[in-house]
């Protein structure tokens, strides 16, 4: 802004050149004179009843789908603004196909998607930048800002919309063949039709007790009203579980940080299985050993095929980003407990320990159908005979393939 310094100066000029007389110098004294005055009185009225704001063409998107993020200024007062930057912060980490960037300032890790415009009195000018879906993930964009320079460049004004959008990518998903993965081995499907079991969960009513009868089924509430021992009769069902139990550790040291292919093809096959299995008819849990962001419980969804909950999965899956909470088999052990019975168990992990394989086993040993999914290097782990094991590449995240239509949409 041209300072008060500026014009007193001019302003001795213009004094002196009166008492010289030097009309070439009071001429061009005046000028300046003037022309600062204007600048201030330009500066001060520049940002009067302007506004500008910001919005996505949508808050959830598939992996590869291109949303638009639109920029508008409105101007309204009879006061041109020669020239005006407008611009929000992205994430660095999605493609962008249309529009300016530079880096932002205040963050290495995102951008400004920036415009220079000008306007007139009573104008409204909208920027669209389009930007592909190119990882998933939960990002925000914002804050945007404005900059309004004077017409000779001398001074400028700034003002920042500080609301914040925010945007979530669900993971790529992929055909289980594409991924080497035997949907039959993986989902157990030819196996659970033929079968008819009791869920546990349901409680259908009580009977009286007769010998041989498992302790378990014992049902204390009707005991306590009736006065002699009940058991509980569970509803039948026919329909197949499966849970997913998602290790996001990629570290093979503590203080490494986590590797994104391995991490990425990891979230890729477990929404892939997840999509497959509630096409297919399945009840569908997901347990994995980090939390949302912003909370310190880690992701559990009960076994499910309500309408919404693939998205609820896919929703879940957008969120970690390799940091656990604990090891995957401590999950497995405190939350398998009260899985469904007949339930198959599918673990995806970049990373199987010697303690996972253990757990596995105990749960094998139980009567339990559970299989392992490692994602990435295959080096050094040699797949234990009596569990079902399948190798996944980490790099089935990259979109080297044509993309697909999910179920999903």
């Amino acid at each position: 802004m041209v300072g008060e310094s500026w014009l007193l100066i001019t302003l001795v000029l213009l004094i002196v050149s009166l008492i010289t007389q030097q009309i070439p110098l009071l001429l061009v004294t005046f000028l300046v004179f003037l022309s600062g005055l204007l600048i201030r009185i330009w500066s001060h009225f520049a940002l009067a009843r302007i506004t500008h704001e910001h919005q996505l063409s949508a808050e959830q998107a598939f992996f590869g789908d291109v949303i638009t993020v639109e920029v508008s200024v409105s101007n309204r007062k009879m006061l041109p603004l020669p020239v005006v930057e407008i611009g929000i912060e992205a994430p660095e980490e999605l493609k962008v196909l249309r529009g300016s960037v530079i880096p932002a300032a205040t963050d290495p890790f995102r951008i400004n998607l920036s415009s220079f415009l000008s306007m007139g009195w009573y104008h409204k000018v909208t920027r669209r930048y389009q930007v592909e879906c190119s990882k998933r993930g939960y990002y925000t964009f914002g804050p945007s800002y404005m900059t309004v320079r004077d017409p000779f460049g001398f001074t400028s004004q700034e003002a920042e919309n500080p609301r914040l959008d925010r945007l979530l990518v669900y993971p790529r998903i992929l055909p289980l063949k594409e991924l080497g993965l035997p949907s039959t081995d993986i989902l157990g499907e030819r196996k659970i039709r033929r079968q008819l079991f009791e869920d546990p969960l349901r409680i259908v009513s009580s009977r009286d007790y007769v010998q041989g009868d498992p302790l378990n089924r014992i049902h204390w509430m009707a005991t306590a009203r009736r006065g002699h021992l009940q058991t509980r009769v569970l509803e039948s069902t026919t329909t197949p579980n499966l849970v997913i139990f998602l290790d996001v550790n990629t570290m093979e040291t503590q203080f490494q940080a986590p590797m994104e292919g391995p991490l990425e093809s990891s979230i890729t096959v477990a929404a892939s299985i997840a999509s497959h299995a509630i096409n297919s008819g399945h009840n569908v849990g997901l347990y994995v050993n980090e939390p949302y962001r912003g909370t310190r419980e880690p992701i559990r969804l009960a076994p499910s095929r309500h309408p919404d909950h693939l998205q609820r999965i896919l929703v879940a899956l957008a969120h970690p980003q390799g940091w656990p909470l604990y090891a995957i088999e401590r999950m497995l052990t405190t939350e398998g407990r009260s899985l469904p019975w007949g339930a198959s168990i599918v673990i995806v992990t970049p990373t199987p320990t010697a303690l996972l394989i253990g757990s596995i086993r105990r749960f094998k040993r139980a009567g339990r159908s559970v299989s392992l999914i490692q994602v990435g290097n295959s080096t050094g782990f040699i797949a234990p005979r009596d569990v079902p094991t399948h190798f996944v590449s980490d790099e089935v995240h990259r979109p080297h393939t044509k993309s697909l239509e999910v179920a999903a949409r």
